[in-house]
């Protein structure tokens, strides 16, 4: 299974803190975002992972990648994009190539549970296996930590029924991980196409349209974008 990570963004509230360092290599527990963020998508069990990052930050990034050998298995797309729905959307050929019926998405800054990630592996093997009816799953929590979270409504079966519009109510939003099937991935270029701008229009858009997803509880995440996040997430025992 291929799987991409967004880590394109500039991370300016890192930086007007203080932190120089490129928001993908700020370190929680020792060991960067970025690697926070491979070891996650790998439990949920990708072999294959493209990072995307911005023109910025790109050779720094790609310096650790090679610095840890890891240039065969993961590969760097590289330009700064003006929203996460462009850096999705440049993604999305990579991650449909070769035909895969799904590939798994996250978030740089994401940093999850042991216990969470195993229960989304858990869900994505038995997707995997035909053992699921439905077609991809969205990691959510219920723990408040977004400026702007993006409100998911569950139903029968933890089946999703509203993103955004229609699930301002719920106390659960999106985490940051997910594992989208293919028509769903390629609708992030025709959304930017049409006008679209954030990562948080195509999942609503997805489910509105009927893509069947279901939302597996994450529990505890922590969104690194402040310097207060990094103490929340090594709290976290990353």
């Amino acid at each position: 299974m291929r799987a991409g990570i967004l880590a394109a963004g500039l991370g300016e509230r890192l930086r007007g803190a203080g932190i120089a360092t490129p928001k993908a290599l700020v370190e929680v527990g020792g060991r960067p975002l970025l690697e926070h963020a491979l070891a996650a998508v790998r439990t949920v069990g990708a072999q294959s992972v493209t990072v995307h990052v911005n023109d910025r930050d790109g050779d720094a990034i790609s310096r650790w990648i090679d610095s840890r050998g890891l240039r065969g298995s993961v590969g760097v797309m590289r330009r700064t994009t003006a929203s996460s729905l462009e850096t999705f959307a440049r993604l999305a050929p990579e991650l449909v190539r070769g035909g895969e019926p799904h590939a798994i998405v996250a978030m740089v800054d994401g940093v999850f549970s042991a216990r969470g990630l195993a229960r989304f592996s858990q869900d994505a093997r038995a997707l995997a296996s035909g053992a699921s009816e439905v077609e991809g799953i969205l990691g959510v929590t219920s723990r408040e930590d977004d400026d702007r979270p993006l409100r998911v409504r569950i139903g029968d079966r933890d089946r999703i029924v509203a993103i955004g519009r229609g699930a301002e109510s719920s106390l659960l939003s999106t985490a940051g991980l997910y594992l989208l099937p293919r028509r769903a991935i390629l609708r992030g270029p025709e959304l930017l196409a049409a006008g679209g701008g954030a990562l948080r229009e195509l999942l609503a858009a997805i489910v509105a349209e009927g893509v069947a997803l279901a939302a597996c509880d994450l529990g505890e995440v922590v969104d690194v974008d402040r310097p207060d996040d990094l103490e929340a997430a090594e709290a976290l025992g990353a």
